[in-house]
C-alpha cells in the first residue's frame, strides 16, 4: 500500500504558524518578566521613583502592568489581612494587660505622691536649716578673709605710720630704711588692695622729701660751721700752744687729757654721746671744747648716708666740696682795715684755721667725703692766698 504524502504546499505554513506562536510566547514571558522586574523595583526602591514610571510608559505594557500591580496590591492586602487576623488575639491581650498596668501605675503614682508630701513636711525644717548654714558659712567665709586680710595689711599700714613718724620727727635716715622695707617687703603683700598703688605711687615723692629735708639740715650745718669756725680754731690753737709749749702762761697749765671722738654710728649717721668728765671751772671748759664740741656733725654723716643709700653719694660729695670750697674762699678774704687791730689778724687766723680743723675732722670720720689730695689742694690755694693777703698787709702797713 503507498504510503500518503503529505502535501507540500501544508509544511511551511505550519512552521511559520508554529514560530509566530513561539514568537508571541517570548514576547509575553518577557513583557511578564520585565513588569514583574518593575514592580519588584517600585516594592524595595527607597529613592525617587521617576526613573521606574518613566520606564513603565515608555513601554507598551502599560495595560498589563496596571493588571499585573492590581494584583500584586491585591496580594498585599491579603497577607496584611491574614496577619492581623493571626494577631488579633494577641493584640486584644495586649491591651487589656496595659489597661491593668494603667491602673497600677495610677496607684502607684498617687501613693508616690503621698511619700512626696511626707517626706517634704518631713524635710522643710531640715531645708530651713540648711539654708541658713550655708548663710553662716558663707558670713564665716567672709570674717576669715577679713582676718587674713587686716592680718597683712596691719603690718603695711603700721610701717607706714612708722615712717610718717619719722618723717615728723625728723630721723630721715630711719625713715629711709623704714621705706625700703615697706617697699621690697611689706608693700609686695598687698598687691591686690588699691591702698598699695597708692603707697607705691607716694614712694618716690617720699624719698624727695627725705632728700631735700637731709639736704636742708646739710645746708643749716654748714652755715653753723661757717659762724663757729673762728671759735673752733681759736680752740685749736690753744690746744696746739699748749701741747708744743708755745705760750708760757699756757704751758704752765695742767694738760688735760682728751678724748677723740667716737666715730659715727654706720645706720644712723649720729654721733654717740660720751659723758664727758666735769670741768673745775670756766676756763677749763673752755679749754675742753673741741670741734664736735661746738658742732653737731650728725646732719653731715645723715645726709651722706642718705644720699649713699639712694645712689648719688658722688652728687653728694662734689655738693659739699663746692660749698665747703665756696665757705675757704670766704675765709681767705681779709676784713677791713686788718692791719689796725692785732684782735682782727687773730680772728682771721682762726676762722681758716677752725675751716681745716672742720675739714679734718670729716676727713677722719667719714670714709671718701673728704680726701687728702683734696685737702692738701686746699691748703696749697690757702697757703697762695694767705701768703699774698699778708704781703699786702705789709706793704700797706709799711
Amino acid at each position: 500500500m503507498a504510503e500518503v504524502t503529505p502535501n507540500a504546499d501544508e509544511n511551511p505554513w505550519k512552521k511559520l504558524n508554529v514560530a509566530i506562536q513561539d514568537a508571541d510566547t517570548l514576547r509575553q514571558e518577557a513583557v511578564e518578566a520585565h513588569t514583574e522586574h518593575l514592580i519588584t523595583e517600585i516594592e524595595t526602591l527607597e529613592g525617587p521613583l521617576a526613573t521606574t514610571l518613566r520606564a513603565v510608559y515608555d513601554g507598551e505594557g502599560v495595560d498589563y502592568f496596571m493588571e499585573k500591580l492590581d494584583a500584586r496590591i491585591k496580594g498585599h492586602d491579603h497577607e496584611i489581612e491574614r496577619m492581623c487576623n493571626y494577631h488579633y488575639q494577641g493584640f486584644i491581650d495586649s491591651i487589656r494587660e496595659l489597661q491593668q498596668v494603667s491602673g497600677d501605675a495610677t496607684k502607684l503614682k498617687g501613693e508616690i505622691q503621698g511619700l512626696n508630701r511626707e517626706l517634704k513636711f518631713s524635710c522643710d525644717p531640715l531645708l530651713s536649716k540648711g539654708d541658713e548654714l550655708v548663710k553662716y558659712r558663707k558670713i564665716q567665709k567672709n570674717v576669715t578673709l577679713a582676718i587674713e586680710s587686716l592680718s597683712l595689711c596691719l603690718p603695711v599700714l603700721e610701717m607706714y605710720g612708722k615712717l610718717q613718724e619719722q618723717m615728723k620727727c625728723k630721723r630721715y635716715y630711719p625713715a629711709l630704711k623704714t621705706l625700703e622695707q615697706l617697699e621690697h617687703t611689706y608693700l609686695p603683700r598687698v598687691l591686690n588692695h588699691w591702698f598699695s598703688q597708692t603707697m607705691a605711687e607716694a614712694i618716690p615723692r617720699l624719698r624727695e622729701r627725705i632728700k631735700d629735708a637731709s639736704m636742708v639740715e646739710l645746708k643749716d650745718f654748714l652755715e653753723s660751721i661757717r659762724k663757729h669756725s673762728a671759735k673752733i680754731g681759736e680752740v685749736a690753737m690753744r690746744h696746739a700752744a699748749e701741747q708744743n709749749n708755745m705760750d708760757p702762761s699756757i704751758a704752765k697749765k695742767r694738760v688735760k687729757t682728751r678724748r677723740a671722738p667716737p666715730p659715727p654710728n654706720p645706720f644712723t649717721g649720729e654721733v654717740e654721746d660720751v659723758a664727758p668728765s666735769p670741768p673745775t671751772n670756766n676756763s677749763d671748759k673752755e679749754e675742753e671744747l673741741s670741734a664736735q664740741d661746738l658742732i653737731d656733725f650728725s646732719p653731715v654723716y645723715r645726709c651722706l648716708h642718705i644720699y649713699s643709700l639712694l645712689g648719688d653719694k658722688e652728687k653728694f660729695e662734689s655738693y659739699y666740696r663746692s660749698q665747703r670750697w665756696k665757705q675757704a674762699w670766704l675765709s681767705l678774704q681779709p676784713p677791713p682795715n686788718m692791719h689796725e687791730s692785732l684782735d682782727l689778724f687773730k680772728k682771721y687766723f682762726h676762722d681758716i684755721i677752725g675751716f681745716f680743723v672742720v675739714e679734718d675732722h670729716i676727713l677722719h670720720t667719714t670714709q671718701g667725703l673728704v680726701t687728702r689730695s683734696h685737702m692738701d689742694e686746699l691748703w696749697e690755694k690757702t697757703v697762695e692766698k694767705l701768703s699774698a693777703t699778708l704781703r699786702i698787709t705789709w706793704v700797706r702797713d709799711y
